[in-house]
């Protein structure tokens, strides 16, 4: 075969030029409840040959924020997509409260490309089909999100009723920037669910190095003790031998930057989950290690 057809079907197959293109979508919404309850909820996801896979999450920041895998497809044609959570990647709700209740969605959107926004009730099951809560989904794409984000952002630094302070306080763009990452704080807990039980846990600080100091325990065994956090990765091997693992973060100090941050990712086979711990000194935060 002549070089320049082997570049050529090199480069068809790293692309997926040939087969389809792999597109990536976001978007920000709402779960509305049949109570009149509302639920942050984002969708990403990326489409190939009209098949879809990637993620949600629910309540964003909140106590019971929840990530969960989700697969699908888009129907061109029929201008119809549809996704159905079907895996907990990980959750702040305490064990004995996740009822699995899942998002089954399809409804009409008129393209990927070109839409930017779209809405249609869902249905909620458990894993075994039956039903549980219904609602609505209302979405738009992250990037519509964002400019309106922008606009309010400009309002209110223009203000000159509104102190400098208030207005660091209040920005939209730094609000939407924590729900881009899990982010645990003092007393909360992170549920992470693993297909293996060898776990890599690694902690560093990914943005300015102050001197953040934590104790850092397994199972309730120190392992790291009074630890200055770092831009290099410290490896820790987390082996889960009773279906759990604990692993508990305690801010010693807040280095000359409070509060004291720590990001931490968990590396369970292929999968890389990524989470950030935020505490004052004193405080603490646990991610639990949940073999399923």
């Amino acid at each position: 075969m002549p070089f320049k057809y082997i570049l050529l079907f090199l480069n068809c197959l790293i692309t997926a030029i040939c087969f389809g293109q792999l597109e990536d979508y976001e978007y920000m919404g709402v779960i509305k409840l049949s109570d009149s309850a509302f639920i942050s909820y984002k969708l990403a996801f990326e489409e190939l040959d009209g098949k879809i896979q990637g993620y949600s999450m629910s309540d964003l920041g909140g106590k019971h924020e929840t990530k969960s895998n989700i697969k699908g497809t888009y129907d061109s044609d029929k201008k119809e997509l549809s996704f159905a959570e079907y895996d907990i990647v990980y959750t702040k709700s305490p064990l004995g409260e996740i009822d699995m209740c899942l998002v089954n969605f399809t409804g009409g959107l008129r393209s990927l490309e070109r839409s930017k926004a779209f809405s249609g009730p869902f249905q909620g099951l458990y894993p075994d089909k039956n039903p549980c809560l219904d609602g609505m989904l209302i979405m738009s794409a992250s990037e519509e999100v964002q400019k309106r984000i922008d606009r309010m952002d400009r309002k209110i630094q223009k203000s000159k009723k509104v102190s400098q302070e208030v207005k660091d306080k209040i920005s939209a763009r730094k609000l939407v920037d924590t729900l881009t990452m899990s982010i645990v704080k003092k007393d909360e807990n992170l549920n992470i669910f693993t297909k293996g039980k060898e776990i890599m846990v690694s902690i560093y600080d990914s943005g300015k190095v102050d001197d953040d100091r934590i104790n850092l325990y397994v199972d309730d065994k120190l392992i790291l003790e009074n630890y200055s956090i770092t831009r290099e990765k410290k490896n820790i091997p987390v082996t889960i031998t009773n279906k759990t693992a604990v692993v508990r973060v305690e801010a010693i100090t807040e280095g000359t930057s409070s509060p004291n941050t720590v990001k931490v990712e968990v590396k369970d086979g292929p999968s890389l989950i990524t989470t950030r711990t935020s505490l004052k000194t004193g405080e603490k935060a646990e991610l639990t290690l949940v073999k399923q």
